[in-house]
């Protein structure tokens, strides 16, 4: 019984450790910056934002309420707020979540949508062009 619960230590320690392993020292290619805002071209009248933390986090935002947030503002909590004072009409559809490099590759965890890091100042994501601004 000793040696079963060795063992299921051991592997969850190890799906612990496989899991926590999500920054992109591995990306192959261009790097991204890190914490810096990323914005496509505009599509209509909307605007998609994207960010990618070292930590290995992204947010995601695509709003027609503003064409400029920074890093600080698009990752907060209260992003919907901030918002809503930059303008009281329109659409938000903030997602955030985790990313892991996968041979080199950059992909989301939850539904494994590739981020392409094209140059520095530029990525793809979701069929859109993203800039550093």
């Amino acid at each position: 019984m000793k040696t079963l619960i060795k063992i299921l230590k051991m592997f969850s320690f190890t799906i612990l450790l496989s899991s926590s392993i999500l920054s992109a020292s591995g990306v192959n290619g261009p790097q991204p910056i890190y914490d810096k805002v990323y914005r496509s071209d505009r599509t209509g009248d909307s605007y998609h934002f994207l960010i990618l933390t070292k930590s290995g986090q992204y947010h995601y935002l695509y709003t027609n309420r503003t064409d400029r947030l920074t890093s600080s503002e698009l990752k907060s909590s209260n992003l919907l707020d901030i918002l809503k004072k930059k303008q009281s009409w329109g659409q938000s559809f903030p997602k955030k979540g985790k990313y892991t490099v996968d041979k080199g590759k950059i992909y989301t965890k939850l539904l494994w949508d590739r981020i392409h890091v094209l140059s520095p100042k530029k990525i793809k994501y979701l069929n859109k062009v993203f800039y550093l601004k």
